[in-house]
């Protein structure tokens, strides 16, 4: 017999404020906040057992910390928060359960020798209808590995449809629930149950992910493809001919993808499925070849998509801006001088430069001056100019105090 769950998922939603996008303080604020409210220990309130077909029950912090992870992403992506609910809660655990009897990853598993039918049947609901991870790990924190992995979507299996991600990021979506279970091999399972469309009125064009304005980079790594759904609504998916522009704009790498003929400076596709609220362009730039091996703080990427339709028959395109940055604050750790000495004659000049590290470092300016403008001086760009014969330093500083020196001798 079907337990009942140990406490009744209320509707809770996450403080988010406006769906403005972010910038990086914002962010920061909004994942420290986030973080400080999530708990310690096991996420099990009642373990589940695969074999005795027990189902077990999470903890009310355990579901509220996936829920919160699940909508500060959203907020990224300009969506509304959804709330727990108890019927979708048990299906996903009941789902997590029947995987891990079977201790396989399949959206229609097999019943499980034994287990009963009304509990196969509920967990059947939640793995049809849900999100679902297996990891070969436990820790506290895997509910939270699992939402993570659905956003990011990781791996080639689901590079073609990202219905993980589709689904999370679903403007229509209103509530979710979330299930684990141990298999005995000590794998983990992890449900989400994600296919609700409580949240049918929903105002909205698309959902980009990375999303515009200041977006994690810890959510993002080499190998992950960008995203962008479109309101079937406004958009006339069989009638465009997408063109995607990705540029990171400090580097000037810039991407090109031809969705009509799927060719492009890296994967490209339109999929038409079904998962989540509408078509999708999905995208993923060979960052390697353009000389860029990950990700980083201080990345800026500009998006520009041309050759859409709209259902009125209208062209239409799109353009944001994305800034890669930390959740946690990145300090400099050197200031490195291109020249340690130099020596000049009075009325000559010479162009210093300054490099950061790590180049990602949350403020990258620099300060110069000298420790004897009589024999030197230097302006804010780093030009020093010989007055008179001795010899000084010329000092690059950084905001949090990190130096390098360039010993100068004017003759």
């Amino acid at each position: 017999m079907i337990r009942r769950l140990i406490c009744a998922c209320l509707a809770l939603t996450l403080a988010l404020g406006s769906a403005r996008a972010m910038d990086r303080d914002e962010l920061r604020a909004a994942w420290r906040e986030m973080a400080e409210a999530r708990t310690e220990g096991s996420p099990y309130a009642e373990r589940p057992d695969a074999e005795a077909f027990a189902l077990g029950a999470l903890t009310d912090e355990a579901q509220r910390d996936a829920l919160a992870l699940t909508n500060f992403a959203r907020r990224l992506a300009g969506l509304e928060p959804v709330a727990l609910d108890a019927l979708y809660t048990l299906r996903a655990q009941a789902g997590a359960l029947v995987l891990a009897a079977n201790d396989e990853l399949n959206h229609e598993p097999a019943r499980p020798a034994g287990m009963p039918d009304d509990l196969y049947e509920v967990g059947c609901a939640g793995t049809s209808m849900g999100n679902i991870a297996k990891f070969n790990w436990m820790r506290p924190s895997i509910l939270l590995d699992g939402v993570t992995y659905f956003l990011r979507d990781d791996g080639d299996f689901n590079l073609e449809s990202l219905g993980h991600r589709r689904w999370a990021l679903n403007p229509c979506m209103a509530a979710t629930g979330f299930g684990l279970a141990n298999a005995a091999s000590g794998n983990s399972y992890v449900a989400m149950y994600a296919v609700d469309m409580g949240n049918a009125d929903a105002a909205w064009d698309h959902v980009a992910w990375p999303s515009e304005g200041a977006f994690p980079v810890e959510l993002m790594r080499a190998g992950l493809p960008w995203s962008v759904t479109l309101n079937p609504q406004n958009y006339d998916a069989a009638g465009s001919r997408p063109v995607v522009t990705l540029t990171e704009e400090v580097s000037g790498a810039s991407f090109r993808f031809d969705f009509a003929s799927g060719t492009g400076d890296g994967f490209c596709r339109l999929d038409t499925g079904g998962y989540g609220a509408g078509p999708c362009l999905i995208f993923r730039p060979d960052t390697a070849a353009a000389g860029i091996e990950e990700y980083v703080q201080n990345q800026i990427w500009t998006v520009e998509a041309a050759g859409l339709r709209g259902t009125d028959g209208s062209e239409k395109s799109l353009r944001y801006t994305c800034e890669m940055a930390s959740v946690y604050p990145q300090d400099v750790a050197n200031v490195e001088l291109d020249m340690l000495e130099a020596k000049l004659r009075a009325g000559e000049t010479l162009q210093l430069r300054a490099a950061v590290i790590p180049a990602y470092a949350d403020d990258l300016r620099v300060a110069w001056r000298s420790s004897d403008e009589t024999v030197a001086s230097v302006d804010a760009n780093g030009l020093v100019t010989a007055a008179g014969p001795g010899s000084c330093e010329i000092i690059a500083e950084s905001a949090n105090g990190r130096c390098d020196t360039c010993a100068v001798a004017v003759e």
